[in-house]
């Protein structure tokens, strides 16, 4: 194996690891076309990452969970929609994408 070949190993073992929530699946279902069409181009940006900060979304941390990392995502071009998530080291397991007014009364769970 030469040193290129070793470095692209390298590489493809530090891409994040995507896992999604069955209530994640249950609110895709409900989503308008373009919130659909949205969120496959998030999820191709968000398997190509290494890491968070390679995300061009609007991603913050929220509040709430005191065992897992929270976060949510904004979407660029359907703004009222946000994709909530958490970080388990190198995975990100998406849990819930809902209109603005109800993510944050659903996200994440009050325990």
């Amino acid at each position: 194996m030469s040193s290129a070949q070793r470095v692209a190993f390298f590489f493809v073992e530090l891409l994040m690891q995507i896992f999604i929530d069955n209530s994640f699946g249950r609110d895709a279902k409900k989503l308008p076309d373009s919130v659909v069409a949205e969120l496959n181009e998030i999820y191709k940006a968000l398997e190509a990452a290494h890491s968070l900060g390679e995300v061009v979304y609007d991603i913050k941390k929220i509040e709430g969970h005191r065992k897992r990392k929270a976060f949510r995502l904004k979407l660029e071009k359907n703004r009222e929609y946000r994709i909530g998530f958490y970080l388990e080291g190198e995975s990100i397991v998406l849990s819930r994408i809902l209109h603005r007014r109800d993510i944050y009364n659903s996200f994440p769970p009050k325990k």
